[in-house]
């Protein structure tokens, strides 16, 4: 290439490569700007470190072949009787690693409404095995943590006490952790998936020194659209409880 072609058409390439890149970067910017605030920055720095730090990471979210090894090797255990197949199709994900939400099939107010006061009275029964506080998670959401006066095993080590929350300042979906073959019944039900980072380790040295570091049965549940779904979403966060206290002392 010649020095007049390279000072022109080189230059022009770049403008034209920019010009194209631009729209689509400010379409999924919006599209993470919607999700409202999530464990991350709610603002540009947020949107480039979920797709250039932690982007890179994410994994593909409806394979249960994670937990058909768990199931192989012996952990058999399920809290759920039953999962009823979902009435309707999957909604709509967003693309971002981090925060997981829905871009669509939300909550009418009073079901959104329904889902935080049966949360609300879960505690209530509950005291000697879960407290509600902020989640460490999200930052912006309502958790439920292991009580104060039971162990910690490995698996709430690692998301520092915390079992279930609530993502009620946008899609009112839920995020938990279950044992295996419960991670396999709902989404293979069509009930939920696995977070993108579900299993992942993010070095600190990526993330200021944040511990980002999710097991692989953390998983994502759709919010719930009917009074029997709440219902139903709140029977998994009971199994939630009982996988990660080791209790069947559920009320």
């Amino acid at each position: 290439m010649s020095l007049i072609a390279r000072k022109v058409v080189l230059p022009a390439l770049a403008v034209a490569g920019i010009a194209l890149l631009t729209p689509a970067m400010y379409r999924d910017y919006r599209i993470f700007m919607s999700y409202g605030p999530g464990g991350i920055p709610y603002n540009i720095l947020g949107w480039f470190a979920s797709n250039v730090v932690l982007g890179p990471f994410g994994k593909e979210m409806l394979s249960t072949e994670i937990y058909d090894r768990h199931i192989q090797a012996g952990h058999r255990t399920s809290h759920l009787s039953s999962v009823p197949v979902k009435a309707r199709e999957r909604p709509v994900v967003g693309p971002h690693a981090v925060p997981q939400r829905q871009l669509t099939e939300f909550p009418n107010g009073s079901i959104k409404e329904k889902l935080i006061q049966e949360f609300v009275a879960f505690v209530a029964r509950n005291p000697h095995l879960v407290r509600m506080a902020n989640s460490g998670l999200e930052l912006h959401a309502d958790a439920l943590f292991v009580a104060e006066t039971l162990p910690e095993g490995p698996t709430l080590q690692e998301t520092n006490g915390e079992i279930a929350h609530i993502h009620r300042l946008k899609d009112s979906s839920v995020h938990v952790t279950l044992a295996p073959a419960d991670c396999k019944k709902v989404i293979e039900s069509g009930w939920g998936q696995r977070h993108a980072l579900s299993g992942v380790s993010v070095p600190r040295a990526l993330t200021l020194g944040r511990k980002i570091a999710l097991p692989a049965e953390y998983v994502l549940i759709y919010a719930p659209r009917t009074e029997e779904e709440v219902a139903f979403v709140m029977e998994v966060i009971g199994a939630s409880v009982k996988y990660m206290t080791g209790s069947d002392g559920v009320n």
